[in-house]
């Protein structure tokens, strides 16, 4: 019989017994007909005649009486088996084995606080109520848990419910706690079909029980949900969605914490910038962050007037580091529902100055004086360090110790130059170009253009052109939106006006002018007032590339002569600076992977890990793992502890992997090398912002996104009749009852009414 049938009785065992009883009384009916055996004889050809008059009439009432008596089969087996008209208010325990597996939803945002609970205790709650229900019915219940933060490893796997279990189950959920997690229900689903898989014999039936608070977001795009959910009820697997939030909360979250991380120095102020999204429907104000530097309160406060609802509202702020060390910074809300996106962490690394190389390719230098003149006329004020050298410091000297790189006015390259230069830029290196008059365009275009994949961007025209000064005819330079020209914003702003150009070298003619038409990643920045491009950004491999097709200095146009110029080259070095140096910011839950060279590092590794209570170490010992070694650029103590080393060979390396970094914070992690000299690596874990979006998914939405197909059962919050079930089938029974007894008085009226009854013989007088 189908399932669809058999899900509207709590008894459905005998529903198939019940059908098959159907056949007794069409027995007996055409038993009846055939156990007199037929003599005809004369005497009753007169009540033959009788009988055929009235055959059609007895056919009716024999065939009613068929039908009342199979109707009263019926009618007992539902009143057995317990009919159900609504299978959706039907308790989950039906008497019958079934495999409850319960699908808990640790994700972060199930830290949202609901009076003295959270989303994560009221599903906890729900599941204590399932399986106290379940022990009532020894023998007949498996439990199994899976938390969605780990699916593949259930908590409890196929477990007998008893009231032991039930003892059991309450020490374990006294100590679960929620992760701070982005997690994907999609990973959670496909991983429950497969333990259900695992044994098809558990039980007939099987319920997959999905605990979650059921975030919109995670119903944007439900074509992967929609898919596993299928695949679940295809095996013959129930599926119950149980909401935990009735409500959405209000919420606010510091989604960012950043800055100029890779020019920070000591004793120079470091811009950083703030991030806070009003995750709410009503505006907020008077919202107020407290900054912490190195774990102390600072005696500052950041405060938003007014944040819209939905709105993101980005704020800077200068701090000053005073000794060249690693340093972490804090910014922290004040309390809301949700409190674990409150605060935000970064660590960086100050150095005691950024060196700077300048490559002028006029022996007289006089171009290179102006960019030092603009980034470091003091360096304690901007922790720059220029150093102005000829082409053949490329050939003889290393130069990944340098932040960034300019190029200016350079004729050409030799290959021992361009080949470092190339492998600097590659593994993060920061490289600007400005041209000039000795700029031999057949070696730009062949050996650093190389047809749209060297270091330079653009092909050049064989000679520079002048720019004709035309009166009235506005700016000289049309800006695109890019950090370098934040000094030109604002609407009145006069440097825009009076910064000039009077010559510069042309792209060449048949060089495609639309940045999308050609799809090559060179990003064109800024142009002239007669539309041809002057300034590009474009990345060559982890670096970035600016790219100037005028001087520097003020031979081919104004720029040096004025205060923006200066501003300018500072906001140039803070986007090219290379940034592979930076302390690593992840989201909580990554795994730290170490790959440590055995002929610099021991196989001992402590890691400080945040903890509510301060902190602890975690001991791990690597392990020795061959390893094919790409080659990579870079030689710094960070590079050598997380980098394979340069060669591309086999190598045996020394391999760990810690996995517990759930709880956000500051992770520290110790090496030594050899010389048993001590070596930390600082990594930051946040809370991921995703998770502070707290709208929730509707019921409609969820059905719509999962499709008519699908066959899921809802919970709305609060709502537990599914398990203990209503007494919904009483009006049934009643009903059943009072049918019968119809039913009954029927078939006996219309019995007697066809058999056959002797008249009394009156008495004589």
């Amino acid at each position: 019989m189908p399932s669809w049938l058999l899900q509207h009785f709590l008894n459905p065992g005998f529903v198939m017994a019940g059908t098959a009883l159907i056949s007794a009384p069409i027995i007996i009916h055409l038993i009846n007909r055939l156990r007199f055996r037929r003599v005809r004889f004369a005497a009753m050809e007169f009540l033959l005649a009788s009988q055929q008059r009235n055959r059609r009439r007895v056919l009716i009432e024999q065939l009613i009486l068929l039908l009342l008596r199979i109707l009263l089969v019926l009618g007992l087996m539902m009143l057995i088996a317990r009919l159900i008209l609504d299978p959706s208010q039907l308790s989950v325990f039906r008497g019958a084995r079934t495999h409850h597996m319960v699908l808990l939803d640790d994700s972060g945002s199930m830290r949202d606080r609901i009076g003295d609970t959270t989303a994560f205790g009221e599903g906890v709650s729900v599941i204590k109520k399932l399986v106290a229900e379940g022990s009532r019915r020894p023998g007949t219940q498996i439990f199994s848990l899976v938390l969605l933060s780990n699916p593949e490893q259930p908590v409890f796997s196929q477990r007998d419910v008893s009231e032991s279990f039930v003892a059991e189950l309450d020490t374990k959920l006294e100590n679960l706690r929620p992760s701070h997690r982005a997690l994907s229900l999609v990973d959670g689903l496909t991983a429950a079909r497969t333990l259900f898989g695992d044994k098809e014999d558990v039980g007939a039936i099987k319920h997959l029980h999905v605990l979650s608070d059921f975030r919109q977001r995670d119903w944007q795009d439900a074509k992967a949900l929609s898919a596993s959910v299928e695949s679940l009820d295809a095996a013959g697997v129930t599926l119950n969605f149980v909401k935990t939030v009735e409500q959405r909360h209000a919420n606010l979250a510091v989604t960012d914490l950043s800055g100029d991380l890779q020019v920070a120095a000591a004793g120079v102020p470091v811009r950083l910038r703030v991030t806070v999204k009003n995750f709410s429907e009503q505006a907020a104000t008077e919202v107020r962050l407290s900054v912490f530097q190195d774990g102390q309160k600072l005696p500052m406060t950041l405060t938003f007037d007014k944040i819209e609802a939905g709105e993101s509202v980005e704020r800077e702020f200068d701090l000053v580091f005073e000794t060249p060390k690693k340093h972490d910074v804090r910014v922290s809300l004040e309390g809301d529902p949700l409190s674990e996106d409150n605060s935000r962490l970064l660590a960086l690394e100050t150095s005691a100055v950024h060196k700077v190389l300048i490559v002028d390719g006029d022996p007289s230098g006089d171009e290179g004086s102006y960019v030092v003149d603009a980034i470091a006329a003091d360096p304690r004020i901007t922790g720059f360090a220029p150093q102005i050298e000829t082409v053949d410091y490329l050939r003889r000297r290393p130069i990944d110790e340098f932040q960034a790189i300019y190029l200016l006015n350079v004729a050409d390259l030799p290959a021992d130059a361009l080949d470092p230069l190339e492998k600097y830029v590659a593994a993060g290196g920061g490289l600007s170009w400005f041209v000039g008059a000795s700029v031999k365009t057949a070696f730009y275009n062949e050996s650093l253009f190389k047809e749209g994949k060297g270091l330079f961007p653009v092909p050049l025209e064989t000679a520079p052109r002048e720019l004709p000064i035309v009166e009235d005819s506005g700016p000289d330079l049309v800006l695109a939106s890019h950090p370098i020209f934040r000094v030109f914003e604002g609407q009145e702003n006069p440097y825009l006006d009076v910064t000039r150009v009077a010559k510069f070298f042309p792209a060449a003619a048949n060089w495609p002018r639309d940045d999308q038409a050609r799809g090559d990643g060179v990003q064109t920045i800024a142009t002239l007032r007669n539309r041809q491009p002057l300034m590009f950004h474009h990345r060559f491999g982890k670096g970035n590339v600016i790219t100037c097709l005028t001087t520097c200095g003020p031979a081919w146009n104004n720029w040096a002569k004025y205060a923006s110029y200066v501003v300018l080259q500072l906001e140039l070095q803070k986007h090219i600076a290379r940034s592979d140096r930076q302390l690593e910011r992840r989201l909580a839950g990554e795994p730290i992977e170490l790959s440590l060279n055995p002929s610099e590092f021991t196989d001992m590794i402590d890691i400080v890990v945040p903890d509510p209570s301060g902190e602890r170490t975690i001991r791990l010992q690597a392990a020795p793992d061959a390893l094919v070694v790409p080659p990579s650029g870079g030689n710094t103590e960070a590079a050598k502890a997380s980098e394979p080393p340069k060669g591309g060979t086999t190598n045996l390396r020394l391999t760990a992997t810690f996995r517990d970094t759930d709880l956000p914070g500051l992770y520290r992690v110790r090496l030594l090398d050899l010389n048993q000299v001590p070596f930390e690596r600082w990594i930051t874990y946040n809370f991921p912002a995703d998770e502070s979006d707290l709208s929730l998914a509707t019921t409609e939405l969820i059905r719509k996104q999962l499709g008519e197909k699908v066959r899921v059962s809802i919970q709305e919050p609060g709502e537990f009749s599914w398990i203990a079930g209503r007494d919904i089938g009483s009006e049934v029974r009643d009903a059943l009852l009072m049918l019968l007894a119809l039913l009954l008085l029927a078939e006996q009226f219309m019995a007697y009414r066809l058999s056959y009854h002797q008249k009394p013989i009156p008495s004589a007088r």
